[in-house]
């Protein structure tokens, strides 16, 4: 969850652009952390070491572990313990951020430094109560009535978009009342004792997109397939949501065929996920 609350923390405080954080996800998937950054992260150099070691291997051929031990900054197992983490380090984004030159090894290490004061967690090893709490604090749910409904589904959802979709998204803005505009959307209601609407807002090339990566298989123009694929997506959505909530509360919960629509305004919370292929806004509204 890290790639989609940082990425969130930077749009939010203008340090970098939509459009640089799109590229940055586009890029993410082919890129691994970088020693500098991994040592930055785990608070083992300052920005301006890593800096330093950079140069002089522009200077000399050797290795920047290897740079970095012989200038002092890292010890051997330091250097060992860092490349270990290299494939499955939560700063991917930052690394892809720094490579395409959106942003310097100090404005990553001053963002990094800013986003762990505020956040509730920084690891990656969060655990359900310290997530619920920051997305709340994130999308500002916190004066919403029925906030623990809206958490739980939003909170399902990033993370079946995470299974079946990529991971290649960040937090956009949220609304939390009135009308949404969308040039796609894909609705489902969940009849019983927690009524709610809810669907999934796009355009043209993500809802494509979107389709394309829950299918598996390529789909180019938007039409009956794209629509009934995000449907599926959303029908798996909303049937994991109806069994949790019967699991956890102990209320039955029945949902309706889903629905295609097209330029459609609806009322409701509206979150947006930036994927790297365009924005995919949640809909929800507790009746």
């Amino acid at each position: 969850m890290f790639t989609q609350l940082f990425g969130h923390y930077l749009l939010n405080n203008h340090i970098i652009t939509a459009e640089q954080l799109r590229k940055a996800l586009e890029a993410k998937s082919n890129t691994r952390a970088k020693l500098g950054a991994l040592a930055i992260d785990a608070g083992y150099m300052t920005a301006e070491q890593v800096d330093r070691v950079h140069a002089e291997q522009r200077r000399v051929d050797k290795r920047i572990g290897d740079i970095s031990v012989e200038m002092g900054f890292l010890t051997p197992e330091q250097v060992d313990e860092l490349l270990s983490k290299q494939k499955t380090a939560n700063i991917v984004i930052g690394q892809a951020l720094i490579d395409l030159g959106y942003m310097t090894n100090q404005q990553f290490a001053d963002a990094l430094a800013e986003y762990k004061k505020s956040a509730s967690f920084s690891d990656g090893n969060e655990t359900d109560e310290e997530l619920e709490k920051e997305i709340i604090s994130v999308l500002g749910l916190d004066t919403l009535p029925d906030q623990k409904f809206y958490v739980d589904y939003i909170l399902l959802l990033i993370r079946n978009c995470v299974r079946f979709v990529g991971d290649d998204f960040a937090f956009g803005n949220c609304v939390l009342g009135g009308k949404s505009h969308h040039k796609w959307l894909i609705s489902q209601e969940i009849m019983g004792e927690l009524a709610a609407y809810t669907g999934l807002g796009c355009d043209e090339k993500a809802l494509t997109a979107l389709a394309s990566r829950y299918a598996c298989e390529e789909i180019t123009e938007p039409g009956e397939f794209a629509e009934a694929c995000v449907g599926e997506f959303l029908n798996l959505q909303n049937g994991l949501f109806a069994v949790n909530q019967s699991n956890t509360v102990n209320v039955e919960l029945n949902i309706t065929p889903q629905t295609a629509e097209r330029d459609v305004d609806v009322e409701g919370v509206a979150v947006v996920l930036s994927f790297s292929f365009g924005d995919v806004s949640i809909v929800i509204r507790k009746k």
